[in-house]
Order: structure tokens, then C-alpha cells, then sequence
């Protein structure tokens, strides 16, 4: 395992040392986990906004959409409920 030394100013310091107890490594390492779990999630969310933009407009009703699918899953020999 790599080890940095990081410099906090005192109120991070102090904040820190009351969010983690006794381990101030373990709960460094949570957060920064915590925030690339977070910018990986917003990537993901990017990627399907633009996705979405990408794809055009439908202008089909909801219903219809719908019917379409029905169709396309029995052609297929997909048995759906109603």
C-alpha cells in the first residue's frame, strides 16, 4: 500500500479526527472511495443523459410504443401477460 502525507489546516484536522475515532486512514480512504463511486456514477449519468439526447424524438405515444413491443415479442414468441 502507497502512503502520502497530506497536510490538513487545523479545522479539517479536527473534523476529521472526530468523523474517524481512532482511524484517520481508514476513514480518508472511505471518502475518497466514496467520491469516485460518485464520479463514476455521474459519468454513467452523462453517458445516458447524452444517450438519450442522441436517440431523437419519438413520436409515437406511450400506447403505441407499447403495442409496438407486444407485437415485436410475439412475432418473436415471447409470451407476455396481459
Amino acid at each position: 500500500m502507497d502512503r502520502i502525507t497530506v497536510s490538513l489546516d487545523d479545522g479539517n484536522s479536527d473534523w476529521v479526527q472526530q468523523q474517524a475515532g481512532s482511524s484517520a486512514d481508514a476513514y480518508v480512504n472511505d471518502v475518497l472511495r466514496r467520491h469516485q463511486e460518485r464520479k463514476a456514477a455521474e459519468a454513467e449519468l452523462r453517458d445516458l443523459i447524452q444517450e438519450g439526447l442522441d436517440s431523437g424524438v419519438e413520436y409515437r405515444s406511450p400506447q403505441q410504443i407499447m403495442q409496438d413491443v407486444r407485437e415485436r415479442l410475439k412475432r418473436d414468441g415471447v409470451q407476455i401477460k396481459p
